[in-house]
């Protein structure tokens, strides 16, 4: 593991989407001897950053998590992000709940290549995962611009940021489908 100390930045979770190809809340879902899914992600951040928060639309978790609320109707993430400048002072750690599987490594490569730019964020040889990184809180402007514009897309906000990407060899796993959650629990025991 590199030498850097993250445990002055923080890190949120997100967990306010509508799961809706997976059928219900994965988020909440029971994973090992976890809670949730949410759970297990929060405990291993929690190794890292000083301080992990989960983003939700409700207090929906039976054993509670520190939460920031999204009192968003929409169920897009740029909400989120137009409100960093709001919750936070410096770059952030953003990762979705249904990732749970990065590395300390994989973090810490992120924020070294984080530098000067607004937005760092992780992609494989599948694809780019643009809420997977790290974010400054200044981008909250270009993110509440885009809505005022009715473009909710959040590669559009890259395009609009000074962002850069890190590409992993591995592939991350999204768990989308139950299917996903069946071999993301497979997983959790090398993690």
């Amino acid at each position: 593991m590199p030498n850097m100390n993250l445990k002055n930045y923080n890190a949120l979770i997100l967990a306010g989407g509508k799961s809706s190809r997976f059928g219900s809340d994965k988020t909440t879902e029971p994973f090992g001897e976890f809670a949730s899914i949410t759970h297990f992600l929060y405990e291993r951040l929690s190794r890292v950053f000083g301080s992990v928060k989960v983003c939700a639309k409700t207090a929906k978790f039976s054993a509670p998590l520190p939460l920031l609320i999204d009192d968003f109707s929409e169920f897009a993430p740029i909400f989120v992000l137009s409100c960093l400048d709001k919750n936070f002072s410096k770059p952030v750690f953003i990762l979705p709940a249904d990732m749970p599987f990065i590395t300390e490594a994989e973090i810490f490569a992120l924020f070294k290549s984080l530098k000067d730019f607004d937005i760092c964020y992780a992609k494989d040889s599948e694809k780019e995962h643009f809420l997977c990184g790290f974010f400054r809180p200044s981008i909250a402007t270009k993110a509440r611009e885009q809505i005022a514009a009715g473009e909710l897309a959040i590669h559009k906000l890259l395009n609009l940021c000074y962002s850069t990407s890190v590409e992993f060899e591995r592939d991350f796993l999204n768990i989308n489908y139950k299917d996903d959650f069946k071999k993301a629990l497979k997983l959790a025991k090398e993690f």
